[in-house]
């Protein structure tokens, strides 16, 4: 909270002196072949600070997708260091035509994908082996629209620097929109921040109910 409050005096010199980004040529390369990109993340680390710093270090203004905060003074002041850096923040309960008109600009779009998700509005996928209710929305847009699927995640280090890691996710083999290749490319996500949590698990921000709603079996 405290690297939150302290973004308005972080500028690019400030923050190459303790964030190290690994592979961004990953979504770099991705613009070269003219395609939008959805960058997936979780809570993990400063995740704040990996959109933030990106932005600044790269000079491109992601898309944030994020949740709206009960208090509507909190929620404006909240957005407005996030959008510090030239970010724009669109709230969730947003037009899907918002999302599409994104793509279209080839803009980078962002996405956390560890919430726990509504029962009826979501799929069930494996994480850390429990069935668990999973937002489909990224998974829906990406078999229609076929941007880059980049995932990003942030370390803190033993001497409070960061390392963030950009990799893609290959999703070629999964072609046509149906109810099962919705849920294959979920799981394939899914397990990728998996593996990024169990690398780092005291990193991972799970105070928000992950495994709310879980099945015991697949029926």
């Amino acid at each position: 909270m405290l690297e939150f409050l302290y973004f308005p005096k972080l500028d690019k010199q400030l923050i190459n002196k303790f964030v190290e980004f690994e592979n961004p040529e990953v979504a770099e390369n991705c613009f070269k072949e003219g395609r939008s990109v959805f960058f997936l993340s979780g809570h993990i680390a400063n995740w704040e600070l990996t959109a933030f710093a990106y932005s600044i270090v790269f000079s491109r203004s992601l898309k944030i997708i994020a949740k709206q905060q009960a208090n509507k003074n909190l929620n404006t002041k909240i957005n407005s260091y996030r959008e510090l850096s030239g970010n724009e923040i669109i709230q969730t309960g947003f037009s899907l035509r918002t999302v599409y008109e994104k793509i279209e600009l080839k803009e980078i779009i962002c996405f956390l994908i560890d919430q726990s998700a509504n029962p009826d509005n979501s799929v069930y996928v494996r994480f850390f082996n429990q069935l668990t209710a999973t937002f489909s929305g990224p998974a829906k847009i990406a078999l229609k629209k076929r941007p880059a699927l980049v995932m990003g995640s942030a370390k803190r280090n033993a001497d409070y620097s960061y390392k963030i890691t950009l990799k893609k996710i290959d999703y070629d083999d999964i072609t046509g929109y149906n109810e099962k290749n919705v849920k294959d490319l979920t799981q394939r996500i899914q397990s990728n921040f998996e593996d990024i949590i169990r690398k780092n698990p005291g990193q991972w921000l799970w105070l928000h109910k992950r495994f709310k709603h879980i099945r015991k079996n697949e029926s």
